[in-house]
């Protein structure tokens, strides 16, 4: 029954077998691997992976002479990747020359250009190194005769070496410190920072080679900072403050590798980091450079860590300067990863982020916050914000119930729920004063917030902002009251012209918007925009698995949003820009 069980999965080997053994015969095995086996191998146990192995490592077939930068151009896109799948899983079990294999890896790595999994194959390259005693040997022979390409693998060579003579690889490896080209001197940095001291002396040369390089020029310093991230890990207590130090010394002369470094080490190594380098590290970044955008989406990694890992605070007071630089700002828009974090945080990390800055009160960086963290489908945010927690003055209450008007004037649920939250707490005095406020200018604007969200806490007696509300909507019906007693006034009525002035205006202000809007739309990057004049459904045609044409339907609906525009906008322009406009210059007060 066994051997029964065998026979077909013997038969279907050696129909691959002979399937690869045929395209290699008549040229055409590259295509196969990279449109046949490269949709068919979905993972690295399959066993066609295992055949092209076998075959290439008993001489029958070449894997690595189909690689050439002309042959490989003529695979592109999603096709390229599966090839490279494919070759990705051969490398760590192909029996070659180091020489002809780190060709094939670098060829692939060029091919894939500045796609992030451009380096797939490497680590298979480092496995394959590792899997002989010969190899690290090997491989450090090319750098040494300087085989184009070589020296970018020097860190593998290093890495695996060790575990086969540790005295003489690392004896090369601050050798190349010393002596090596800027690519050896980046290489073996990195390899020294992977492999864990075992004694004192390995230590003290380490920290002593490091201290060297403090001073180096900046594409040096950089690798040198991660290497420090990655040994402070497992370092022992004194080794930390050492390593510690080196880091503090090689930031004190920053340059972009330097900066993108110190983005990238708070991104991925701040588990381990002592409070001190974390200090360090973002007062470096205060001179990031915006235009540079990798560094600034590390950047963005990095501070969305810190609000992760507790340290918001950090990340707010970073953000105080960098968002107020007068040339070369960062916008916090561009920091979407901390945006989205921040909104989704809890505990009380978004109620400290927004009093923070309304108490600071600088437009600017209220401004930031509003675009940033409250942009579309946020009109029904509702803050619920404990005040008591904050230590105001009887003076800041007021103060910042303006402060939350000029910054959410269009939002009316964020606004209104900032001055609510402020009456829970607010003493006596101030609760006058932010009830009229509330009243004008927000209830003599918006009529929709009084049924949805302020009628319900007036006739909650368990919500201590509950008098205060009642007097608020008794304010808004006098108001009201009072409007509708005077009637209809003929001359106040504006002019037919007028009217279309103003719809006009209106009308041009929302295109304006709409087309700000689309421009910072995530759809609007990865979709195209189609106009289509008449129809229910649109009909578009995808390639599948299998590379064939199948039809998609799918029905068109409509979306739509709603926003109410404040009654004064209309009446009253001026005053409303004038009185915002004087809320946002306010200085909070002593």
């Amino acid at each position: 029954m066994a051997d029964n069980d065998r026979m077909p999965a013997e038969a279907a080997s050696d129909t691959v077998r002979a399937e690869i053994l045929a395209h290699a015969a008549n040229g055409s095995l590259l295509h196969a691997i990279f449109y046949d086996y490269g949709r068919r191998c979905l993972d690295d146990s399959d066993p066609t992976i295992e055949t092209l192995s076998d075959l290439h490592n008993s001489g029958e077939i070449d894997l690595l002479g189909l690689v050439t930068r002309d042959s490989i151009q003529a695979f592109q896109g999603q096709i390229f990747w599966r090839g490279q799948h494919v070759y990705r899983a051969l490398i760590s079990r192909l029996q070659a020359p180091a020489e002809t294999l780190l060709n094939v890896v670098q060829t692939l790595i060029e091919a894939a250009g500045q796609d992030m999994a451009a380096g797939m194959p490497v680590e298979e390259f480092s496995k394959w190194c590792g899997s002989e005693r010969s190899r690290p040997t090997e491989l450090l022979g090319l750098i040494d005769r300087k085989v184009p390409h070589a020296d970018r693998f020097l860190t593998i060579a290093i890495k695996q070496g060790v575990a086969v003579n540790r005295p003489y690889f690392l004896d090369r490896a601050y050798g190349f410190l010393t002596s090596g080209s800027e690519t050896e001197k980046q290489a073996a940095i990195n390899a020294l920072g992977q492999i864990a001291c075992q004694n004192d002396r390995e230590w003290n040369r380490l920290i002593a080679a490091f201290s060297d390089l403090v001073s180096a020029d900046d594409a040096i310093r950089s690798p040198l900072i991660t290497a420090v991230a990655r040994l402070l890990k497992d370092a022992p207590p004194g080794r930390r403050n050492e390593l510690t130090g080196l880091t503090v010394a090689a930031m004190e002369q920053y340059g972009d590798y330097s900066l993108d470094t110190a983005a990238r080490t708070l991104a991925f190594d701040l588990e381990h980091l002592p409070e001190e380098l974390i200090d360090v590290l973002l007062e470096a970044l205060l001179a990031i450079n915006a235009s540079n955008k990798g560094t600034v989406e590390m950047l963005d990694l990095a501070l969305t860590k810190l609000v992760q890992k507790g340290n918001a605070d950090r990340a707010r007071r970073y953000l105080d300067h960098v968002l107020r630089r007068e040339e070369d700002r960062i916008e916090f828009e561009q920091l979407d990863s901390l945006s989205y974090t921040l909104r989704d945080a809890g505990e009380q990390v978004l109620d400290d982020w927004v009093v923070a800055w309304l108490l600071d009160g600088d437009y600017e960086l209220c401004r930031a916050m509003n675009d940033a963290l409250f942009g579309a489908g946020s009109d029904e945010f509702i803050f619920r914000i404990d005040f008591a927690r904050f230590s105001l003055t009887d003076a800041d209450y007021a103060y910042l119930a303006r402060k939350a008007i000029a910054t959410f004037f269009l939002k009316q649920s964020i606004m209104t729920s900032l001055l609510v939250s402020l009456l829970r707490t607010a003493p006596v005095e101030a609760t006058e004063e932010i009830v009229d406020l509330l009243v004008d200018p927000i209830l003599i604007n918006y009529a929709k917030i009084t049924d949805d969200y302020l009628k319900p806490i007036s006739e909650d007696g368990s919500d201590p902002a509950q008098a205060a509300v009642q007097r608020a909507l008794e304010g808004q019906q006098a108001y009201l009251e009072g409007l509708s007693s005077i009637g209809k006034v003929p001359e106040l009525h504006p002019s037919e012209r007028e009217r279309q002035l103003e719809w006009q205006r209106h009308s041009d202000s929302m295109a304006e918007a709409w087309q700000a809007a689309k421009k910072k739309s995530i759809f609007a990057q990865i979709a195209t925009e189609s106009l289509i004049l008449y129809g229910t459904r649109s009909v578009s045609w995808f390639g599948d698995h299998t590379d064939e044409r199948r039809r998609i339907e799918t029905a068109m609906k409509s979306i739509s949003h709603s926003f109410e525009m404040p009654r004064v906008e209309i009446v009253d322009p001026m005053g409303l820009q004038m009185m915002l406009l004087r809320f946002r210059g306010e200085v909070r007060p002593q």
